[in-house]
């Protein structure tokens, strides 16, 4: 709450409002690159100190200028702005803030810039505003080239802002949201695999949801008039690990007779063998849903043929004779793409915040049905849930940028109806961190807390949208940054494998994501890749390159057996720091899962735990995952004064009950 403070002159009437600092808190601001910790520019508003944290943008050309809106939430008098010019640094260095007020895409063109000098000194703006929004605007004007490839501009040495104001209206009153109502998925349709084509069917035991990665060139055109062939695909790309030969009708068909969940995921330049996943040259104005009529045409051809509604003849542009195949029944989901706010390589396969917004509003229904018949999945099939492609981290902005986007261009409509993001736990919290690094576990990267802060802002926000996180995963290669070796301590001395490692972190996972509140997690990958040019995460699979499975996939199957039916139901307490309970409750006959693991990477162990059951269990069958063990290992339990006695370790353990 901010406190008026009111001057009194002598033989005046009335009173003036003396301009104080305006608390910044995290709901309030938007940053439109959805890249950084943008609260780093206002967590030490103290005028008379020397802030050390500052709001670091990605060097990546397409993520500038980068824009942070303010949402004051009501009217303000803004007198001054205060920002702390910090000494420049590596790649930190000059630059120029614009700030301006108004409304988000109608901002006014009286606005203030300053070039930024590195004096190590605050500085005040003067900025006589009338508003609710203020935007800050960070304009580079500094390059270097990026690893001899790409030019990257410098970032601003910027280490706070102070904004100096006083409120012109009474704060609204908050407005009623509509009720989050849990989509209650089973935990065996919510673990799921990232996979192609050609993996082997045994794989899918372990999983209900595929993610599909389905290479746009394999049948994708670059205009609207050439048929698109559905027929067997033969493709070989220099890239041998992205080899495929496969009818993709009968696979549609076999993952739907097999109980698996397929989610197609779109994605890759069609001109792949030169352009990789660069996003292709669409045409048009990028923030215009206009541009994409070629994504919105194949995505309504795609789900026309495979989602469950019949679709006439005369917009069906396929190069088989009539009548055409529609509505085989065959998806309920259909991803549009796959990590386009990457920052690592180069920068035309970057979309904004705003573009990906419009990229999905046409892939969506056709922006609104404005493109005419024949554009978006949801034109296609209105039963069909659209996901907007994974995004390459756990970036709330870059979804809050992409309803900021929605609720000015579709009236508040958001154009995909589930929220997709991608995480790797590692000791930089990122994708290509770009420094040295190694994969950590689950609960040393705080998971579940980064995961259910997301969670919060869907219930609260995006109500009716399902939330997952579709790539989760650990190498088994001691070499690379997404490594299960250094992470643990017992790994160097030979007290444990990395394919233990990986094995026991994944269950962790799925466990960590289930308890966040996420409805869905698939990991990365189903397998290992040949010939993989990367390295990192050619070595996450559940198989080898030679098909022999790892401890990994017998580990995850058990779990999804043990806990088919089940969703999560809460955490238990455990009476001790090194043994954590997550419990688990059938939808329908009320029978329960107490899963218990120690969560560390040292190698403790608690045996001889002493668990409490709750509402007078009649029975308790523990289940331990074991390697070569499809479905793990069971054995009866002995209850006595309603506690039974398990001997718990970094292995997850199950203990099923008749009641919960």
């Amino acid at each position: 709450m901010l406190i008026l403070l009111f001057g009194v002159c002598s033989g005046c009437t009335h009173t003036k409002p003396v301009a104080t600092i305006i608390t910044i808190t995290e709901d309030m601001l938007i940053d439109e690159s959805g890249s950084g910790e943008f609260m780093n520019w206002f967590d030490e508003q103290d005028l008379n100190g020397v802030p050390k944290t500052r709001w670091d943008t990605y060097g990546m050309l397409s993520y500038w200028p980068a824009g942070l809106i303010i949402d004051l939430q009501m009217k303000y008098r803004i007198e001054s702005i205060w920002i702390f010019d910090a000494e420049g640094s590596h790649r930190v260095k000059g630059g120029r803030l614009k700030i301006s007020s108004g409304e988000p895409f109608n901002w006014s063109s009286d606005t203030v810039s300053v070039d930024m000098e590195n004096t190590g000194n605050w500085v005040k703006i003067d900025c006589p505003f009338e508003t609710r929004f203020l935007q800050l605007k960070k304009q580079a004007t500094l390059q270097h080239i990026a690893e001899g490839y790409f030019p990257e501009n410098y970032d601003l040495a910027i280490n706070e802002i102070v904004i100096m104001g006083y409120p012109l209206e009474e704060m609204p009153a908050d407005k009623e949201k509509p009720e989050f109502v849990p989509f209650n998925i089973p935990m065996e349709k919510f673990i799921g695999m990232n996979s192609y084509i050609y993996t082997p069917d045994k794989v899918h035991e372990a999983i209900g949801t595929v993610r599909e990665y389905r290479p746009w060139r394999w049948n994708g055109t670059m205009d609207l008039t050439t048929p698109i062939s559905w027929d067997v695909i033969e493709q070989l790309t220099k890239n041998r690990y992205l080899q495929c030969d496969g009818n993709q009708d009968l696979y549609y068909q076999k993952m739907l007779e097999m109980g698996v969940e397929c989610v197609p995921c779109v994605h890759r330049n069609i001109d792949e063998s030169t352009q990789y996943e660069n996003i292709p040259n669409f045409g048009g104005d990028p923030d215009d849903p206009a541009s994409y009529k070629l994504m919105a045409d194949y995505s309504f051809q795609f789900v026309a043929r495979y989602g469950h509604t019949k679709v006439a003849d005369g917009l069906l542009r396929t190069t088989e004779p009539a009548p055409k195949k529609s509505g085989l029944g065959y998806i309920r989901y259909y991803e549009n793409w796959n990590e386009g706010n990457r920052w690592w390589d180069d920068p035309k396969g970057h979309f904004t915040p705003y573009q990906f917004a419009a990229f999905c509003s046409a892939s969506y229904d056709g922006h609104l049905g404005t493109l005419g018949p024949g554009f978006g999945a949801k034109t296609a099939d209105p039963t069909v849930k659209f996901v907007f492609g994974g995004l390459a981290e756990l970036s709330l902005s870059y979804i809050q940028a992409m309803k900021l986007w929605s609720d000015h261009y579709r009236n508040g409509s958001f154009p995909a109806d589930v929220l997709n993001v991608h995480h790797y736990c590692n000791t930089r919290g990122k994708q290509h961190p770009g420094e040295k690094a190694h994969g950590i576990s689950p609960e040393e990267d705080n998971l579940k807390e980064q995961l259910a802060k997301l969670v919060r802002w869907r219930n609260e926000n995006l109500p009716d949208k399902e939330i997952w996180l579709s790539e989760l995963g650990w190498d088994t290669n001691e070499d690379t940054y997404q490594s299960a070796a250094t992470g643990h301590k017992l790994f160097a001395s030979g007290g444990i494998t990395m394919n233990e490692i990986q094995a026991q972190w994944l269950v962790r996972g799925f466990l960590a994501g289930a308890a966040a509140g996420f409805d869905r997690i698939q990991m990365f990958l189903a397998n290992d890749l040949r010939n993989y040019r990367h390295g990192v995460y050619g070595f996450c699979g559940f198989i080898t390159i030679d098909n022999e499975y790892k401890p990994s996939w017998y580990y995850v199957k058990t779990l999804k057996t043990a806990l088919t039916g089940m969703v999560f139901h809460d955490e238990y307490s455990s009476g001790n720091d090194n043994v954590w309970i997550y419990r688990f409750r059938h939808l329908q006959t009320g029978k329960g899962a107490y899963v218990l693991w120690c969560p560390t990477a040292d190698g403790t162990t608690k045996p001889d735990y002493k668990l409490k059951l709750t509402n007078a269990s009649g029975s308790a069958i523990q289940v331990s995952l074991e390697d070569k063990m499809d479905f793990g290992i069971h054995q009866e339990l002995n209850i006595d004064g309603g506690l039974v006695s398990v001997d718990v370790s970094e292995r997850p353990i199950i203990v099923l009950v008749d009641k919960l």
